[in-house]
């Protein structure tokens, strides 16, 4: 079973973004080996690597284990909600810090507020791709209608597929990606 990771990437004190993760974690587990990635915990600082990371070069410890926790993903589902418009700043930053091993990662995006996400993860999908990832689509859910201000995902049956299809898509590139090797 290949391995996903699910990028939290709300910080906030009052954020709902690890229930919509643990949503999607039910969902994907039963194909993936998922690891949670939560960036709250993970806490990176505002970028401070010396050189940047398009050399390749990095030296900081919470770097090193950020490379090695998106190098062990075969794939990964990126969690973001629409703050203003755009992603969290913080998940911007965490991209910033690598450079490489983002590049073919297959990922995809489920985003979520009262647009259902769709303007952060139109902007994720330009940052993606500027990074060379393999970006596969996105999902989004709706406040009041698939998930709660509080944070309780009532997504219907329609969801659920959306996210079923992009895990298959995202299966799909890692067999791509194996056979290519």
């Amino acid at each position: 079973m290949n391995n996903l990771a699910i990028i939290v990437s709300s910080t906030r004190p009052q954020r709902i973004g690890g229930r919509v993760s643990a949503w999607a974690r039910e969902i994907l587990a039963a194909d993936w080996n998922v690891t949670m990635l939560d960036l709250a915990e993970i806490d990176l600082p505002f970028l401070d690597e010396d050189a940047p990371a398009g050399s390749g070069i990095y030296t900081k410890s919470h770097t090193l284990a950020w490379k090695a926790a998106i190098d062990a993903a075969d794939a990964i589902v990126v969690v973001t909600p629409e703050y203003n418009g755009f992603f969290p700043a913080p998940l911007k930053n965490a991209i910033d810090y690598l450079y490489a091993e983002w590049e073919g990662k297959p990922m995809a995006l489920l985003g979520y507020g009262f647009g259902a996400g769709q303007r952060a993860t139109t902007a994720l999908t330009q940052l993606l791709q500027n990074v060379k990832a393999d970006v596969v689509g996105a999902t989004g859910l709706k406040f009041t209608e698939d998930v709660s201000m509080e944070g309780e995902v009532t997504a219907g049956a329609a969801k659920v597929a959306e996210l079923t299809a992009l895990s298959e898509k995202l299966a799909d590139a890692v067999d791509s990606d194996d056979a290519a090797a």
